[in-house]
């Protein structure tokens, strides 16, 4: 496996200790646990500052090149905004739900609604045309970013199972305790944490693996050489 570099081992030092510190200013200064993981707290904060040094990451670590993929960093910035509630802060209802589209919002409401749900859908597409046989690629060679990419999806999948798992629960029928629905909670809070710091870390990883891609030899066409995640 790829070393890794100075800069690399920089970042994931910043990463870490940061985010520790921060949590623990934020557990001492809320008066309840329930402050430290409520929207808002100590550890939704800590996300979407993690996710901001991914997009800080992507460009550190490929420069101007890094605007030709821009759907990962786009995907980070969405991320963010999902963690800060932006889908449905400003509506009443949510721009990710369709009683918004059939009801009476109004229509530049709906607009702007269904502009930024094509825009994520396009961001997904690019990110499955473009990236997603790299990925691949990697994952099978048993990489660093994409095996820490597919942990990260995974435990992202699994937090939004628990997001709001009472009030899920309850449309089939099935009723769980407050103090279950609220640990349901933060353990969501707490796996989105961990995703993405992952992704972090993955992307700050991808010098190293990029590093060793083969270089075309004299006459050689690079098009036909293996590429790799």
């Amino acid at each position: 496996m790829p070393r890794w570099t100075l800069s690399q081992r920089l970042i994931a030092f910043v990463t870490i200790p940061a985010a520790l510190l921060l949590l623990v200013f934020g557990w001492f200064r809320a008066d309840e646990p329930a402050q430290f993981f409520k929207e808002g707290g100590a550890v939704e904060t800590v996300s979407v500052l993690l996710l901001a040094q991914g997009v800080l990451c992507w460009f550190a670590v490929h420069g101007r090149a890094g605007w030709r993929d821009w759907q990962i960093p786009a995907i980070l910035v969405l991320f963010a905004m999902r963690e800060m509630d932006f889908d449905k802060r400003f509506t009443e209802s949510g721009v990710l739900k369709l009683r918004t589209y059939t009801g009476d919002a109004p229509l530049m409401l709906k607009l702007t609604g269904a502009a930024a749900i094509l825009f994520s859908l396009w961001v997904i597409w690019r990110i499955l045309a473009r990236n997603g046989p790299g990925w691949w690629r990697g994952l099978r060679a048993g990489r660093f970013p994409a095996v820490a990419t597919l942990l990260a999806m995974v435990m992202v999948v699994f937090a939004k199972g628990l997001d709001g798992l009472g009030r899920k629960l309850l449309d089939v029928g099935i009723v769980i305790s407050d103090g279950l629905d609220g640990h349901a909670g933060r353990i969501e809070e707490v796996l989105e944490l961990a995703a993405w710091w992952l992704l972090a870390l993955a992307i700050a990883r991808l010098p190293a693996a990029r590093a060793q891609e083969p270089r075309p030899k004299d006459g050689e066409d690079p098009a036909r050489l293996p590429r790799r995640a």
